[in-house]
């Protein structure tokens, strides 16, 4: 949002914004219920949904929760937990672009050096699944592309 609102602060600049230039701003207007409802429920049951993501993720076959020897559940629920935060922020302000290129481009660098790629593949199909417990249809159907934005970054 903040993106197309500069853009079209520079692009309109000394004159009247076109319909079609104000679009975004009247999808971004009509989705503000939905928006901020999937805020407040991811917000509101935050510990609940990272505790089912990793129980989900601890029944699968594969260890997603040790390096080698190194139990890293900690720090696997510390980047879930911030990655999660920020992905429902870009939903909530309609901002993919800013957490592609910020927080996810810095966090692919880590997964790629740890060799992670295979378990935020699996991690973030498990979470698309998890997070349909806790909202409505239309609400999953807002935060999904975020989510599917982490897994393409992030698993690639």
């Amino acid at each position: 949002m903040f993106k197309s609102l500069t853009r079209l602060t520079i692009d309109a600049d000394g004159r009247y914004a076109t319909d079609q230039e104000l679009q975004f701003l009247q999808d971004l207007l009509d989705t503000a219920e939905t928006r901020i409802s999937a805020y407040e429920k991811v917000r509101d049951n935050e510990e609940q949904i990272i505790l089912r993501w990793e129980a989900e993720k601890r029944n699968l076959p594969q260890d997603t929760f040790h390096m080698g020897d190194r139990d890293v559940t900690e720090i696997c629920r510390r980047d879930m937990t911030n990655i999660f935060r920020c992905s429902i922020t870009a939903i909530l302000f309609g901002d993919l672009d800013r957490l592609r290129e910020g927080l996810l481009i810095w966090y692919q660098t880590i997964v790629r050096a740890y060799n992670y790629t295979e378990y935020a593949k699996i991690s973030y199909q498990v979470i698309q699944e998890t997070i349909k417990e806790f909202l409505e249809p239309d609400e999953v159907a807002m935060v999904l592309p975020a989510l599917k934005l982490d897994h393409t970054i992030l698993s690639s």
